[in-house]
């Protein structure tokens, strides 16, 4: 382990005071109301005003609205039942579908421009570095409706797709469920522990939590399926609309990427499904089972089981061990450790799930998770401070260009975890038992990526085909995500023991601003393990290239970003194949160690 030094952590939650001084106040009240009056100025005059300066005025009122989401998605994650936080973020949203109405005309603007009138546009000082952003935006135009229809779209989603995603964010913010913890006592909790209590080392708890959670979720899961099918009927309802021909189109589209990069990547993994089943079937063995339960994917290795690691000290263990190899990232967490950037107390009516969040306004980040003590919490701290990092280095880009696509998003945060364990495994003090707890945390993630990641697009893309039909049935819902799991985990867990409610409680498929918010996670993990490989060859030579391929993830594509700072071509396998290798590596190493130390033949 790193020579532990001394690390300033407020141990409080985030600190939003730099946002607003007081919650939802004064300074709140006058912000919300002047950019209400900048917003219908603004389309007052979008049709007419000069085009450059009516760019410069979107992207302002851009950045102020993502400054006040993010204070009002923090707010209502942070509490649930706050009613008078959800009624500002809808009250926000329907001020805001002002935004979509300007995008409309500005692509209608852009789409009718002449070759001569699109280079001088690029040509103005107002519009410098914005190619790429405009491109998109002359490219998305061509999936406009027309401007009435657009604008009635709009209205509509504020009571509508956005409303039933809020309805289920409320559902999840107030769920809480029954199970027996190791001493045979009922304990209740709220939905926001489920995830930490499944690294319980006790195979019963981790048994009943499932089990308890899932009866919660059975409670609600009309509503839930309501919320689920009217997300995408809305979806697909409008996409026919517009002329879009398949309900992916819009998915590849946010994700900066091509359908060939995506079939490339999933078919790699598939043809490497076996690598992650292999290592579940050996954790199998280990746990003295015929085959794990889905409750078991995060389960601690027998005997290795660690004392609860709190805040502090989770937090020091990320800064202290990543500062040998990057100093600059160590800093950073450092600082924004100080100055109290994460809510991470457990708590009644807190959000279940993780996210970083932030305002280009302040060039500020923020991160929402529930820290429990385990060692996947502190990844998961590494990750999120990944994606903060991220935010970070793209300080100098101009607001619009800080877009980056989700397949690109997850770059920094995969580094940063593998950048802690490899830290953290590269210790001459380090014990067996404890590289050997490394390697099951290093590949546990693989698995992640290249199973249960993939049966999540399994499950949405098989949803979409039959929601484009009429609505899909709650016993359907169930089917649906059962096979997909059988498929993509094979015989490696037992059939008995899958997880039929997860369409139900995974946030990602309720989001309403992004659909299919899954086959980004396995790129960014594959792309990252590929950016790290050259990290891990080029030394910290390679860290001012990696940090400049960050800061060009809002100005280009994944395949542009890739070609330009790697030299490769996302298009073919090799690339993929190429990071999947790395966890075949990770994987023999985890099976020589586990074999050699739990006597295994």
């Amino acid at each position: 382990m790193a020579t532990a030094t001394s690390v300033q952590i407020n141990t409080g939650d985030w600190d939003l005071s730099p946002f607003y001084s007081e919650k939802l106040g004064a300074d709140y009240n006058a912000d919300r109301q002047t950019h209400r009056q900048r917003l219908e100025q603004l389309q007052a005059s979008a049709a007419t005003a000069d085009l450059a300066g009516l760019l410069n005025e979107w992207e302002q009122l851009l950045t102020d609205a993502e400054h006040m989401g993010s204070y009002l998605t923090c707010l209502r994650s942070a509490d649930g039942r706050d009613q008078t936080v959800a009624a500002e973020l809808a009250s926000l949203g329907d001020d805001n579908s002002g935004l979509h109405k300007i995008s409309v005309v500005l692509g209608d603007r852009l789409k009718k421009l002449s070759s001569k009138e699109w280079t001088a546009l690029l040509a103005r000082p107002e519009t410098r570095d914005l190619e790429y952003y405009l491109e998109r935006m002359r490219t998305s135009a061509r999936w406009q409706m027309d401007a009435e229809l657009e604008n009635l779209a709009a209205d509509l989603d504020v009571d509508g797709k956005s409303a039933w995603g809020r309805l289920y964010d409320q559902l999840a913010g107030r769920l809480e469920f029954d199970y027996q913890d190791s001493e045979g006592n009922t304990r209740r909790e709220p939905m926001s522990m489920k995830v930490s209590l499944l690294e319980d080392p006790d195979a019963g708890v981790r048994r009943r939590v499932l089990e308890g959670s899932n009866q919660a979720w059975k409670g609600v899961e009309d509503v839930t399926a309501a919320c689920l099918n009217a997300i995408a009927g809305t979806r697909l309802k409008l996409y026919e609309r517009r002329g879009i021909p398949h309900f992916l189109e819009p998915a590849l589209f946010d994700s900066g990427l091509q359908a060939g990069t995506l079939d490339a990547m999933m078919n790699a993994i598939a043809s490497r499904y076996e690598t992650a089943r292999d290592f579940l079937r050996l954790k199998a063995r280990i746990m003295g089972v015929p085959r794990l339960g889905w409750q078991d994917l995060s389960a601690p290795l027998p005997g290795m089981e660690a004392a609860p690691l709190d805040f502090v000290s989770g937090g020091a263990r990320l800064v202290n061990e990543t500062r040998a190899a990057y100093p600059d990232f160590a800093n950073f967490c450092e600082s924004s450790l100080a100055a109290k950037w994460v809510d991470w107390t457990p708590r009644d009516g807190k959000r279940p799930g993780g996210y970083c969040t932030g305002s280009t306004r302040l060039r500020q980040s923020r991160i929402f998770m529930t820290y429990h003590g385990a060692f996947g919490d502190l990844m998961t701290l590494a990750h999120e401070f990944g994606h903060a990092y991220h935010t970070h280095v793209m300080a100098e880009q101009r607001p619009l260009n800080t877009h980056y696509p989700m397949t690109l998003a997850e770059t920094a945060s995969t580094f940063a975890e593998n950048l802690l364990l490899d830290q953290l495994l590269k210790s001459p003090e380090l014990t067996a038992p404890q590289r050997l707890k490394l390697l099951d945390s290093r590949m546990e993630q693989a698995a992640a990526f290249t199973l249960n990641i993939p049966s999540r697009f399994l499950f949405e893309k098989r949803f979409y085909e039959e929601r484009a039909r009429g609505e899909v049935p709650l016993s359907r819902l169930h089917e649906l995500m059962r096979q997909a799991q059988e498929e993509c985990y094979g015989d490696s867990l037992d059939p008995q023991q899958l997880d039929s409610y997860f369409w139900a409680s995974k946030l990602h498929f309720y989001i309403t601003d992004i659909s299919f918010y899954n086959f980004p996670y396995s790129f960014g993990y594959l792309f990252s393990l590929g950016v790290y490989a050259r990290f891990q060859q080029e030394g910290a030579g390679f860290l001012k290239n990696y940090e400049r391929l960050l800061a060009d993830t809002g100005r280009a594509s994944a395949e542009e970003v890739a070609r330009r700072h790697l030299g490769v071509d996302l298009g073919q396998p090799d690339f993929w194949l190429a990071s999947l290798d790395q966890v075949a590596r990770n994987a023999d190493q985890f099976h020589q160690l586990a074999t050699q130390h739990y006597g295994l033949k």
